[in-house]
């Protein structure tokens, strides 16, 4: 697997509030929120925490899907209290998308908006559910997937790290085989592209941080109106 990575404020904000982490089987994104530094503080205290569970649970005989599940959780601990013991940090929460590379099978666990891909030759399929309000009414049929981009609740989540002790993450699996590719990213990147024009940049593309960079690159050529990362893993033969 090779992986790459790009990061950036865009063009609106002042601050980058997300934060993200890979090595050569942890792939992770988050997109912090909360007043001043809060969000920048919340998605890296949830990265940290997950990598830390992570490294923890690993010698244990678990399955995989549980202790991406554990992990998930950890992170969201930590946030939460965190946001409790530090002044000026109260009411920070955060986006978590994990994926751990398990063999040929990419587990994945996923709280908020921020996305998981996986990408072939022939498209893209998301692997993961905004917990949002405006995805919610689409998948309820209550509004139109063309009319979500610009709803005005589009960036009101549902479910979010830090809000509670406890969280309900999305934990699923998929096989990735050689030559396909893996996608994490925030909503400032999916808010502005398509994801014909994702898929093309990635399919296009064989050096997984210049693909990265052009994802970012051209999210911020659409105005940038959020913080923008994109990590890109490309799988290859073992």
């Amino acid at each position: 697997m090779r992986v790459g990575a790009a990061t950036d404020t865009g063009r609106v904000r002042k601050v980058n509030e997300d934060a993200y982490w890979y090595d050569d089987r942890l792939l992770i994104v988050a997109d912090g929120m909360g007043g001043h530094a809060a969000g920048e503080v919340a998605a890296n205290v949830a990265l940290n925490a997950a990598r830390q569970a992570i490294a923890a649970l690993e010698p244990r005989v678990l399955p995989v899907e549980e202790m991406v599940r554990q992990a998930v959780a950890a992170a969201n601990l930590e946030v939460y209290e965190r946001s409790l013991r530090v002044p000026g940090l109260q009411g920070m929460g955060t986006t978590l998308t994990l994926v751990w590379i398990a063999g040929d099978r990419a587990v994945v666990g996923h709280v908020g908006d921020s996305r998981a891909y996986l990408v072939t030759k022939s498209g893209m399929v998301q692997l993961t559910q905004d917990h949002s309000v405006v995805a919610e009414l689409v998948r309820s049929g209550g509004l139109q997937a063309s009319e979500a981009r610009l709803h005005p609740y589009r960036n009101v989540l549902t479910r979010a790290l830090g809000a509670a002790p406890q969280v309900e993450a999305d934990v699923n699996s998929v096989r990735v085989e050689p030559g396909e590719a893996l996608l994490l990213c925030t909503d400032g990147l999916t808010a502005v592209l398509q994801d014909e024009e994702i898929h093309k940049t990635l399919v296009e593309m064989d050096d997984p941080t210049r693909c990265a960079q052009r994802l970012v690159d051209l999210a911020n050529a659409r105005g940038g109106p959020d913080n923008i990362t994109a990590v890109v893993a490309l799988m290859e033969a073992s």
